[in-house]
């Protein structure tokens, strides 16, 4: 019984670092691309830099995978049942956002993603990382109405066919 219940969470654990590793590795590639083509200087500034405009380092990419392990391990606890039993959406939310910007500053610190001083470079990444969650936010919102929807659809079908009564007098 014990191991059954393992797989479901090595599983869930995978599959979340591979969502998060594909889309750091998709976002930062784009925001390093982008920052080097307008501010070609910023080479000597960051590890992400390394290689200008043309690709991240095999270092970064390690560095990264790192990142979203850590990251799938707080979303698996954080959005599974198994470990909090008892927590609104929203908390779990907040909690994974500060969790992620937890994570991320020991990341850029320890790998000198960008100068631990550099005021600009802190602010650029709280209020990118803000836009992502309220992005993602969104269209997690989205989702849950449109099943919503499905699913009370659904329920009345189901009572309409076994002739249930709605009302509650």
């Amino acid at each position: 019984m014990h191991e059954q219940n393992e797989y479901p969470l090595i599983s869930s654990v995978l599959r979340n670092f591979g969502i998060i590793f594909s889309f750091s590795i998709l976002a930062i590639s784009i925001v390093v691309s982008q920052v080097t083509r307008y501010f070609p200087d910023v080479q000597n500034v960051s590890t992400l830099f390394v290689y200008g405009g043309i690709g991240l380092s095999f270092g970064t990419i390690l560095q990264i995978a790192g990142f979203s392990f850590v990251l799938s391990i707080f979303s698996v606890l954080l959005f599974t049942e198994r470990f909090i039993k008892k927590i609104r959406f929203f908390y779990r939310i907040f909690l994974l956002l500060l969790a992620t910007l937890l994570t991320f500053s020991a990341f850029a610190i320890i790998f000198k993603w960008f100068a631990a001083d550099d005021i600009g470079a802190w602010f650029g990444f709280i209020l990118s990382t803000i836009f992502c969650f309220s992005i993602s936010m969104g269209l997690t919102l989205l989702k849950f109405k449109l099943e919503r929807k499905k699913y009370d659809k659904l329920l009345a079908n189901y009572k309409m066919r076994r002739n249930i009564s709605t009302d509650t007098d």
